[in-house]
């Protein structure tokens, strides 16, 4: 790396917009990738500088490069929950179904981290609510076991599948019953969550609740 790339690299990832604007002035390659596969994209959209972002986008940054874990700006954003530029790098052609190599996408992040209006937005633009990473998880199940019931709601309203089961066989409800959240058991139970599905082991939500929540989840799971 070069001095003017490392100058204009990590003014990008530090929100200097001065020295980036002068780097590009420059001659800069804005598409510079590091030794991880990282562009200045990457780092200045997930440390939330839009300023930087646009300018970087304005000036031929590739919003849909990949590091080497195949994770991509909008991942970064869509996971600290940058609005403003998750609709940026959109807007600019960024994959909202884009997955790294473990297959989890923007939404899962999203979802796992409660950032809702992130989470609305990536539907909007067409998002696949039930893409599954590698474990089988969906942005349905990963919200469940965050307890972001925002989140919750909203996918379950857009339609995401209730029922659907990861590489254990395991669903949201069962998450749910785990987590000992009636409200969300009786939730997903409303909505069409099928409490007779069973795991790989042949176990239903009802076995998945523990001991100190027994009494009162037994009731509406049995």
């Amino acid at each position: 790396m070069d001095q003017l790339t490392k100058v204009f690299y990590d003014a990008c990832a530090n929100g200097d917009f001065a020295r980036v604007c002068s780097s590009i002035s420059s001659g800069v390659d804005v598409n510079y990738v590091n030794g991880e596969g990282r562009t200045a994209l990457m780092r200045s959209a997930k440390r939330g500088y839009l300023d930087i972002v646009r300018r970087l986008v304005d000036n031929g940054a590739d919003v849909k490069a990949r590091d080497n874990n195949n994770k991509t700006a909008l991942m970064g954003a869509a996971k600290k929950g940058h609005l403003d530029i998750v609709k940026m790098l959109v807007g600019n052609g960024a994959d909202v179904n884009a997955a790294d190599n473990k297959k989890r996408n923007s939404l899962m992040r999203a979802s796992f981290l409660g950032h809702e209006r992130v989470v609305a937005y990536l539907i909007e633009k067409g998002a696949d609510l039930d893409a599954q990473d590698e474990q089988g998880r969906t942005a349905l199940m990963e919200a469940t076991v965050a307890l972001k019931l925002d989140c919750v709601h909203l996918l379950v309203e857009k339609g995401a599948d209730l029922n659907k089961k990861d590489v254990n066989g395991c669903t949201a409800l069962m998450r749910a019953a785990y987590g000992g959240h009636l409200d969300l058991v009786q939730y997903l139970l409303d909505y069409g969550a099928d409490k007779e599905i069973t795991d790989n082991n042949g176990n239903k939500a009802v076995h998945y609740v523990r001991e100190h929540c027994l009494d009162y989840l037994k009731q509406v799971l049995k």
